[in-house]
């Protein structure tokens, strides 16, 4: 099972300061046999997700042109986002061969401290996987190939209306599913589905909700059929893993 790392982009910090902590946990990673690497060939070693800090599309320029063996993926949200911006983002990407993507849909703003405001969609995640799988809007002017991303899409794992949802996405053609953490292991059944589809399943947890060690809950998920865990992190400097490397002697 791989176990990758998501970080934001900082808003303050100095890129070459940020990236220079970005590769002390990546090449922890590797040593802890973290990274997963009797696991499927060419998962992402880190996910970056773009926010408001350092533009994440240059920053995976950089660590490809730099790292040559090391596999990065973009997240981002499609909320608010037009399809001139994803468009734009997608050309970029595909010019510097980056090839895995993730997408959620993006909180709603009742769960952020603009409780006020209403959430738009231009493109929506089934919306990009038509356009990138099966070409729908035939809109990727510049881009040849349709099926030069890998794409991945942040789904839930609990109730029938997720189910659905994850049916229909597999039939759209997304290549892999990232199920939400919520407290308790994702539905088997569903995990199973996915597989039995061959598409890679992933857990997505926020390391402020892994409440005991790092070993000991990915222990706990070892019985699951997923093909790694994504845990998000807050800063590339202190966290979860640099904790563990350091219990560890890493």
């Amino acid at each position: 099972m791989r176990i990758i790392p998501q970080i934001e982009t900082p808003a303050s910090e100095s890129y070459a300061s940020f990236e220079g902590s970005l590769i002390k946990i990546i090449n922890g990673m590797k040593k802890s046999g973290l990274s997963g690497l009797d696991g499927p060939e060419g998962l992402p070693s880190v996910v970056l997700e773009q926010n408001f800090g350092i533009n994440t599309l240059i920053l995976c320029k950089d660590l490809k042109d730099r790292y040559k063996n090391l596999n990065t993926a973009y997240a981002f949200n499609m909320r608010d986002k037009n399809r001139i911006s994803i468009i734009s983002d997608l050309m970029t990407l595909k010019r510097i061969g980056v090839k895995d993507i993730i997408v959620s849909e993006g909180l709603h703003p009742l769960k952020t401290m603009f409780k006020a405001a209403k959430p738009v969609y231009d493109i929506d995640v089934f919306g990009l996987a038509l356009i990138l799988k099966r070409d729908f809007m035939n809109s990727l002017h510049g881009i040849d190939g349709l099926d030069f991303f890998n794409l991945g899409v942040v789904i839930g794992a609990s109730t029938l209306a997720d189910e659905l949802k994850a049916k229909k996405l597999i039939k759209t053609g997304v290549d892999r599913l990232i199920v939400n953490y919520t407290g308790e292991n994702p539905d088997v059944n569903m995990v199973n589905y996915i597989k039995s589809e061959n598409k890679e399943v992933f857990l997505y947890i926020k390391e402020s909700d892994i409440k005991y060690p790092l070993d000991d809950f990915i222990k706990s998920n070892e019985d699951l059929n997923i093909d790694g865990i994504i845990v998000k992190v807050v800063s590339e400097k202190s966290n979860i893993f640099t904790q563990y490397f350091e219990k560890n002697e890493i």
